[in-house]
């Protein structure tokens, strides 16, 4: 009996991981999409003639909202599964 509860500890542990790593893999890919608009933040604010220290400012203003929201989700997401 307790061979069998190992092996399902070890199985959940498993998977645990697994899903662990694909959240990950997920913010990751988020990340580069991010980083991605804010590059069209930038070039799109020196097309319109925005001095370059400005545009860059604003493709980091840019980028740092959007990785605080998606930290904050993932908090918030990692909260509310532990209290189920």
């Amino acid at each position: 009996m307790n061979e069998k509860r190992d092996d399902a500890e070890s199985i959940m542990a498993e998977l645990e991981s697994q899903m662990a790593l694909d959240g990950l893999e997920k913010r990751g890919d988020y990340a580069a999409g991010i980083a991605i608009m804010a590059g069209k933040v930038m070039s799109s604010a020196m097309a319109y003639g925005v001095p370059y220290a400005l545009a860059e400012e604003m493709a980091t203003d840019f980028w740092k909202a959007e990785m605080l929201a998606d930290t904050i989700a993932a908090l918030v997401r990692d909260a509310d599964e532990g209290t189920e």
